[in-house]
């Protein structure tokens, strides 16, 4: 069977890809780039858009067609500059397309019988499906790219989660029911190790080639859990994507900020928080100087104390309400001003 996939390498909490030229990538890098944002919405999408233009879609099926199938879907796939994942998702669906070609008939019958009870339970499945056209054939690949790139996203973020102390219950849950799952080897598709020998060095080296949204998962999963990278949340609000870092301090990601998309998230809002913290001293310094008065009222007019005491005490209790007012936007900063004076 022909072996299409992402290549790497890695050593020492690296990866390198092979290809035109070689890069290589922190550990865990690769994972968070190819599982969130434009890159993942191509890997799910663009597949199953090219199937319907297919041009061979009625051909009746036959290995000559499938050849020209998979060099259709290979050329789809190069949807932008990124190469990892251009690369896994073109080795993923031929992966499918690979196991299903060499099926003989009362293998192909009986997986068919299976096949069609799933888009039962999953209604974004293809339920025309089958070995008779290219177009069936296609569907029915596509169903197992699409769950695959599924399990892979559900590990992703399940993991990412816990293992940023960030998970909710139901991730909590999701983790726990795919790692009793993952003790099954069989459900992990798409790792083929390639080994040479370095005469120069007179070691043997290794290679592996993925072709499993799934095993990636793992495979960096695996290799993140020996190092020192950490998984952390963005803590930007309207971002919340995973990342990787060498530090556990690390609180916000170098991906676009969504508030900002020229810049990323380390850069844009730390400025954002600084700003936010000093208006909130502002608006506590107000606060503190309009009880100073009433303290000094008090002072001065004993007789006052009781009328004064209850403005203190509206004070103590609302102005907190009223400063996150001002800084929400729901109310403006002359508003608060004049609620402050009125005390």
């Amino acid at each position: 069977m022909r072996v299409n996939g992402l290549t790497l390498t890695y050593e020492g909490g690296v990866n390198t890809v092979l290809g035109h030229p070689d890069i290589s990538y922190p550990v865990g890098n690769l994972l968070c780039r190819i599982f969130q944002g434009e890159t993942l919405y191509n890997i799910s999408r663009i597949v199953r858009n090219s199937i319907g233009m297919c041009p061979m879609w009625d051909n009746a099926l036959t290995q000559d067609e499938i050849e020209e199938a998979e060099r259709y879907i290979l050329e789809t796939l190069l949807y932008d500059d990124f190469f990892p994942a251009q690369r896994l998702a073109q080795g993923s669906i031929i992966r499918c397309m690979e196991e299903y070609r060499s099926l003989d008939r009362a293998t192909a019958a009986g997986l068919l019988t299976q096949e069609k009870q799933r888009p039962v339970s999953f209604d974004w499945l293809f339920d025309d499906i089958g070995f008779e056209t290219v177009g069936e054939f296609l569907r029915l690949c596509y169903n197992n790219y699409i769950i695959d790139l599924t399990n892979g996203i559900d590990l992703f973020a399940a993991t990412s989660a816990v293992w940023s102390g960030t998970a909710t219950d139901e991730e909590q849950v999701c983790y726990d029911e795919l790692c009793a799952a993952l003790h099954d080897s069989s459900l992990v598709p798409g790792i083929v190790m390639q080994t040479s020998y370095d005469a120069t060095s007179s070691t043997f080296e290794h290679s592996f080639v993925i072709s499993s949204f799934l095993a990636m998962a793992v495979f960096e999963f695996s290799h993140m859990a020996e190092s020192a990278t950490k998984v952390m949340r963005c803590q930007n609000p309207e971002c919340r994507r995973f990342f990787t870092a060498k530090r556990s301090s690390a609180k916000y990601c170098n991906y676009p900020a969504p508030q900002c998309p020229g810049r990323t998230c380390n850069d844009y809002y730390p400025q954002i928080v600084y700003r936010e913290k000093v208006r909130t001293s502002e608006l506590d310094k107000l606060i503190k100087n309009a009880k100073g008065r009433l303290y000094n009222a008090r002072r001065r007019h004993p007789d006052w104390a009781d009328e004064i005491n209850k403005k203190l005490s509206d004070l103590t209790i609302y102005a907190p309400i009223k400063r996150d007012s001002v800084l929400d936007g729901t109310m403006t900063m002359n508003e608060f001003r004049e609620w402050l004076d009125s005390h």
